[in-house]
């Protein structure tokens, strides 16, 4: 005899299919997954999406041949690269002194490249692009194992698309992704065709976000938030950063005010007061300040930002101030961090500034993994608030976009350098 099971909703975003769920959720077109979470294992692997053939209806899972020590220390590597042989590259003639006539350090003073030798350009790219794909290639997936070969050959080719996907990599393992790279073709010189090369970047072809285990284990927020007649903004900056005025900062600020409603924040003063706040909902908070990691006895490294007051900020500043989810307003804003380092997590999670983020609500975050350059952090954070403040474009279609607009008419890389953490689909919700 057939009996009816008793039925308890948990979650219910629709209210009983009397209204369509806030967000609807677009799945990626691949998703790649690393699980790391025991130093002494190797990384497992996993992929599947519509973008890649399924594998008798299942997704790909592999052992790789590494472990995560190693591929977070190959990944530190890339980074100093990207620091030593780009961003701090002095151009020398031929006796080995500074070049005359050139701008000192042009590739983290000058924003467009266009002007800069093509053949020194295009070599300094290349190394970039070779230590993107040896870690990719050589250190995450290398190996020469049957299942290693079909796994390697299977992300290889989606990632080889000429459209443009949505990949998500899901992981405790963090990589800066979008400095990573497609190999060389067979047939390509070693310093290749400029535009070639920039094409090899991930960062480049695809739009791309990290999530790690965290991420998808809050239950989403659905509640409506609070009725706003402009979009709510915040600026929370030191205000010594450029004070001479050397980078479009000032014009930051003002797109930032331009129609919205505004706050500025310069002291750690300011930011408790407002994370303290059970009715924040801000949509976009921007940060514009120094980062850099410091340590506490024999306990890992983690993040500290500071505004013009000095004072340190970081996670348990953030976990300290704000009350939990449930007790406040709907928050959830877009994140950036334009902070040397803000897109770079320390090796314990508590200690990382964008997780705690995360956790207090934010939907997304996005900030450099590498010491920035001002002039260029200022001018890429103008083109993102411009654009996300429109409420027409997401969050991961506009870092993908403005990646490409540099390296197509800027000759610059340097967004390939900016890593986003969820929020591939977050935008500017306008009322009008």
């Amino acid at each position: 005899m057939a009996h009816e099971l008793p039925t308890h909703i948990t979650h219910d975003p629709s209210l009983g299919f009397t209204r369509l769920p806030r967000h609807v959720i677009r799945h990626p077109d691949l998703v790649v997954g690393l699980d790391a979470r025991r130093e002494d294992e190797n990384v497992q692997a996993r992929m599947y999406g519509p973008a890649v053939p399924s594998l008798s209806g299942s997704e790909h899972t592999v052992t790789l041949n590494v472990r995560p020590r190693e591929v977070r220390s190959v990944a530190a590597r890339l980074r100093q690269v990207w620091r030593d042989e780009f961003v701090a590259l002095q151009p020398l003639d031929e006796a080995g002194r500074p070049s005359l006539g050139r701008t000192p350090l042009p590739y983290a003073n000058l924003v467009d490249l266009t002007t800069e030798p093509e053949a020194e350009l295009r070599a300094a790219l290349s190394r970039l692009a070779l230590n993107g794909a040896q870690l990719l290639f050589d250190v995450l997936l290398g190996g020469e194992t049957e299942e290693l070969k079909l796994f390697r050959g299977f992300l290889t080719d989606v990632l080889s698309q000429d459209r443009p996907l949505r990949v998500r990599f899901h992981s405790d393992l963090f990589l800066p992704w979008p400095m990573l790279c497609l190999p060389a073709a067979p047939d390509e010189p070693d310093e290749g065709d400029l535009d070639a090369v920039f094409a090899r970047f991930l960062g480049y072809r695809h739009q791309l976000e990290h999530t790690g285990g965290s991420a998808y284990a809050r239950v989403a927020d659905d509640r409506d938030p609070p009725p706003r007649e402009a979009p709510a903004v915040s600026l929370n900056h030191d205000t010594g950063v450029d004070a001479e005025g050397r980078t479009r900062a000032a014009e930051v600020a003002a797109a930032l005010a331009d129609g919205t409603a505004f706050v500025e924040r310069t002291t750690r003063a300011d930011l408790e007061h407002a994370l303290r706040d059970r009715l924040l909902d801000e949509q976009l908070m921007y940060f514009w300040c120094h980062g850099h990691f410091t340590t506490t006895g024999d306990e890992p490294p983690y993040l500290v930002l500071k505004l013009t007051d000095q004072q340190a900020i970081d996670a348990y500043t953030l976990r300290a101030h704000r009350p939990p989810p449930h007790a406040c307003v709907p928050f959830r804003p877009f994140v950036l961090l334009n902070a040397c380092y803000a897109g770079l997590p320390g090796n314990a999670d508590l200690a990382y500034l964008g997780r705690a983020l995360f956790d207090a609500g934010a939907c997304g975050i996005l900030g450099p993994g590498i010491e920035m350059p001002q002039r260029f952090a200022a001018e890429y954070a103008l083109a993102f608030v411009t654009r996300y403040l429109a409420g027409r474009e997401t969050a991961g279609g506009i870092a993908h976009g403005l990646g490409r607009h540099f390296a197509d008419t800027c000759r610059n890389p340097l967004g390939f350098a900016y890593a986003l953490h969820s929020g591939m689909d977050s935008r500017l919700e306008r009322t009008a």
